[in-house]
């Protein structure tokens, strides 16, 4: 800010220039007051001259007393003497000027000489010869010149109060001209700009940031402006910043309660089921959908050995068309190393791990074409549904393990009791009907009759292998969750016992069976390896595992034996009763095909419990056949 522009400096000229008038017009009236108060004294004197000049005329006329009177000489001398001190006081009352060219200075100079040279030798002729009429003839002519003395005098005063006049006349214009240019500054420099600017803050006050003030200059009010434009500036981006802040925040606050509603209901969700049906799936997935808002949800569990999808759910009803990076074999690139990460290019799909401490049991996979939204806060929020959804395959797994565990110790208990009472009691009668059997073979016994003990001694027999085969069976363990890993166990045991290969085909295999189910197909698989090692005389075994087909499951048994004899007695003799009856369990179809020379096809389809409650994968656009 300049100097020259500054309003409190050109306000204080202003002032101070009328100030100074003021004091110039006091000062000259002071000084014309004073210098008209000694021309007033110096009147007074000339005018009392005049009066003097009369009374020695009036004292040489009428003498006090007689002309003979001693004291008529001494009143005259004393009106000399009082005229000749108020001349010399004349000079002394300052009105009178000491330069010899000044008129009042000639013209008192001329009645002093007047006086002293005419007028003085007249009275002493006068006072002497008493005879006053000389001192007459001259007094006039004298008292003009005093008159013309006063008139002079008057008139200098009167120059001097037409002088203090003008004086007062400039400085009053001089001072209402300032006044006026200073009211006109005021109000165009001060008072208006002020008022802008008061508008300017009462429209900032109600929110308007907008403003600005036209005046900007170099003085205090430019200043001034130029703060508050800058003030407005910053206000409006404070305030800009603070509504992105608040802005931010909101939607800080929004993802928290959606992120608090997902956990919940999820959590919710997955502790009131057991992720067992279909529809659980399912309405978890429209939940992450809806809570996420994104564009498709879609979840994949794996066979943890394989690392391959086992079942694929979305939050719809019908399937949808796989994307193609979802093609088995191809699940490496979804599970990659157990940890999120995206499977597109453009970072609008990711695969984000079901993973629980060292096993993971699936991926989720997510698209949404706003992939900053998915990175910045969903996939930190999906992350913790997925550790949740993985919390509860690991609590279902334990579950399903504690339920094998009783059911094993439950069967254990049943083999035990029927071991120690109905085998023993089989056993027994077997050994009285041998004995029978023996006590009688040399007795003349009818052909009925041996016939009758002869149908007994088979019939315990064969009740007893029963009981032998059901108390195998309810000692049969299953130490793996897969039917596939129990079936490699078993393969192994027959062809240690056998001496045979025995192969275990199951490739594409990814059915899911209950300890019950898995339980009866094992005493299936395990009776008809039995068969073909005792009576088909066969070199190979197979076992052979289909799950290509959505609807049902194939387990086979094959064998390159003699077959089965073209009519058979009893189905009991090969087992083959127990094994319907345990297909017939599994709401399944047990097959026999048997060609003498080329072996037997045992073959077992049924549908297994969770294919009835969940979708299979070629419905959701998965190929089997990986």
């Amino acid at each position: 800010m300049g100097h020259r522009h500054s309003i409190i400096l050109r306000s204080g000229l202003t002032l101070g220039s009328i100030v100074l008038l003021a004091l110039f017009s006091m000062a000259s009236s002071i000084f014309i007051a004073e210098s008209s108060k000694s021309d007033a004294a110096a009147i007074n004197l000339a005018g009392s001259l005049r009066m003097q000049s009369y009374r020695i005329a009036t004292r040489l006329q009428y003498p006090a007393g007689n002309a003979n009177s001693a004291n008529y000489e001494r009143v005259v001398k004393e009106e000399i003497h009082a005229f000749e001190r108020r001349l010399a006081q004349l000079w002394q009352t300052g009105a009178i000027s000491l330069t010899v060219d000044n008129p009042h200075h000639q013209t008192l100079k001329a009645i002093e000489a007047f006086w002293q040279g005419t007028l003085q030798p007249v009275l002493e002729i006068a006072i002497a010869t008493a005879n006053p009429a000389a001192y007459l003839r001259e007094v006039d002519d004298f008292v003009i010149k005093i008159d013309t003395f006063v008139k002079l005098l008057e008139e200098t005063t009167e120059a001097k109060i037409r002088l203090l006049r003008l004086v007062q006349g400039l400085a009053l214009f001089m001072t209402l001209a300032l006044v006026l240019i200073a009211m006109h500054q005021l109000h165009t420099g001060v008072v208006t700009r002020l008022r802008d600017l008061v508008k300017l803050a009462h429209r900032a006050r109600h929110g308007d940031l907008s403003v600005r003030a036209q005046h900007t200059g170099n003085d205090e009010l430019g200043v001034l402006g130029q703060a508050f434009n800058l003030m407005a500036a910053d206000l409006s981006t404070l305030y800009a910043n603070l509504e992105a802040r608040v802005e931010a925040q909101t939607q800080a606050l929004r993802v928290s309660n959606r992120s608090l509603d997902l956990l919940y209901h999820t959590t919710r969700r997955l502790s009131e089921s057991t992720l067992s049906d279909a529809t659980t799936y399912q309405a978890l997935l429209a939940e992450i959908e809806k809570f996420t808002a994104l564009d498709s949800v879609r979840l994949c569990l794996i066979d943890p050995t394989k690392r391959q999808a086992t079942r694929v759910f979305t939050a719809g009803t019908h399937a949808e068309k796989a994307p193609p990076f979802c093609e088995r074999p191809h699940c490496e690139a979804c599970l990659g190393d157990g940890a999120t990460h995206p499977l597109t290019t453009d970072y609008a799909t990711f695969s984000i791990p079901i993973r629980d401490q060292q096993q993971q049991f699936g991926v989720l996979i997510v698209r949404n074409p706003e992939r900053d939204s998915v990175a910045a806060w969903l996939l930190p929020l999906l992350e913790a549904v997925a550790r949740h959804i993985a919390t509860t395959l690991q609590a279902n797994q334990q579950v399903e393990h504690r339920r094998r565990l009783a059911l094993l110790e439950e069967r254990n208990a049943m083999a035990r009791d029927l071991h120690d009472s109905l085998a023993q009691t089989l056993s027994y009668l077997k050994i009285q009907v041998t004995r029978l059997y023996a006590s009688v073979s040399n007795t003349e016994l009818t052909l009925e009759t041996r016939d009758i003990i002869t149908e007994l001694r088979e019939g315990l027999n064969d009740a007893y292998r029963e009981l032998r085969e059901l108390i195998a069976t309810f000692r049969l363990k299953i130490e793996h969750p897969r039917l596939e890993d129990s079936l490699r166990e078993v393969a192994r045991e027959f062809s240690r016992r056998s001496r045979l290969p025995v192969e275990l085909d199951s490739v594409g295999w990814n059915r899911e069976l209950n300890p019950n189910e898995q339980i009866h197909v094992l005493q299936i698989v395990r009776e008809a390896l039995n068969n073909a090692i005792k009576h088909a005389r066969a070199r190979q075994l197979r076992i052979r595992l289909d799950g290509a087909n959505p609807s049902q499951a194939v387990i086979e048994v094959i064998d390159d034996g003699a077959g089965l004899p073209d009519h058979m007695e009893r189905d009991d003799h090969f087992g083959f009763s127990i094994m319907r009856e345990r297909a017939k369990y599994l709401n399944g179809i047990l097959d026999i095909h048997s060609r003498p020379g080329q072996g037997v096809r045992v073959r077992l389809r049924f549908q297994p419990t969770s294919d009835i409650r969940l979708p299979s994968l070629s419905l959701l656009g998965i190929d089997h056949a990986g």
